[in-house]
């Protein structure tokens, strides 16, 4: 009989984070995973499209068997069989964001040999998530130097509150995960890239004027700051992912613009939290220290690294990780081991 693991999805960071780990780590381990009290520190508890979209996703790549995944659940059992790599289409049919659904399957994926092919459509650069910029120019690029070839064609940009965004991934692996490179360098060059779709075009352009001034006043390194205009779709938005490298080390921040905030703000508030994470002397920012932590328990020889502080997210992680692996990272405030 299967193992079975009980989450208690209230504990930690209370909301998505003990769903989407546990469904990833349960389809790596074989083990049953139930999860009660989904969300229930969120104003709607119970699982929203997105989190739906994430489940059916991890579910059909490893032929699982749920009960209680509808919309508002609050509880569910999930008893996955055997991950398969393949082609693949997920709608999550509102704003929610495409990249928790591939942080749902990145590591399921990333743990056995083959290449998929996975089709997104909903959020590509919404509140609460990540960009799909900040996977393109951060987590993807550190996802290789561990042995993971990952990567991301924006076909149409979707924003709050339309979506309609739509994004094409592909995930190869050899099954086998190396460590965390621990080559850390001064900062060498920042890229960006700022993403507009809908909106007058010297939005983006005050944006980077801002990033560039920015930088430049802060940081004596080359950057390479681009503009990417989107086809028309659905939705409008704008925003910005910055990346700042050195040696191994890819640093990242991000800012999305809404309504009432000027394209100047967006473009201080990249720059003032990559800096934020440079002058820490950090080995990952803030962000990439929780969504790299699956990787790391997936390596046998995983690493460490330091980071500005460790977010409730990434304690979560840790917790849901451990409750099916056993002990596998040491904590020592804000430095993180592999063991």
């Amino acid at each position: 009989m299967q193992d079975e693991v009980v989450l208690d999805g209230s504990v930690g960071e209370g909301g998505g984070q003990v769903l989407r780990s546990g469904l990833a780590f349960a389809a790596i381990t074989g083990k049953k995973l139930a999860i009660e009290n989904i969300r229930a520190n969120r104003p709607k508890p119970g699982l929203a499209n997105q989190h739906l979209s994430g489940l059916r996703a991890i579910a059909k790549i490893s032929n699982a068997d749920v009960t209680g995944g509808d919309l508002g659940s609050t509880r569910l059992s999930f008893h996955p069989d055997q991950i398969k790599h393949g082609d693949h289409e997920f709608a999550v049919g509102t704003a929610g964001a495409v990249t928790l659904v591939l942080q749902t399957i990145l590591p399921a994926l990333a743990s056995v040999t083959g290449e998929s092919r996975i089709s997104i459509s909903g959020g590509t650069d919404v509140k609460w998530a990540p960009p799909v910029d900040y996977y393109r120019l951060v987590l993807f690029p550190m996802l290789s130097k561990m042995g993971v070839d990952c990567a991301i064609d924006v076909k149409l940009r979707g924003y709050y509150p339309k979506g309609g965004g739509l994004i094409e991934a592909v995930i190869r692996s050899q099954g086998t995960i190396g460590p965390l490179p621990e080559s850390y360098e001064d900062i060498e060059g920042i890229s960006g890239i700022i993403n507009i779709t809908g909106l007058p075009i010297h939005i983006a352009e005050r944006i980077e004027r801002e990033v560039m001034n920015g930088i430049q006043t802060k940081v004596p390194c080359d950057a390479d700051i681009r503009i990417e205009q989107g086809a028309k779709g659905p939705s409008q938005g704008v925003g910005v992912v910055l990346a700042a490298g050195g040696g191994d080390r890819v640093i990242g921040s991000n800012s999305l613009g809404e309504r009432g905030k000027t394209a100047e703000k967006v473009g201080k508030e990249a720059v003032q939290g990559l800096m934020a994470d440079i002058n820490a002397r950090a080995d990952l920012d803030v962000h990439a220290a929780d969504q790299i932590l699956p990787f790391m328990a997936l390596a046998p020889k995983g690493g460490r690294f330091t980071t500005r502080s460790l977010s409730n997210h990434a304690m979560t992680n840790i917790d849901v990780i451990e409750r099916f692996l056993g002990k596998t990272f040491e904590v020592d405030g804000t430095r993180v081991e592999r063991l």
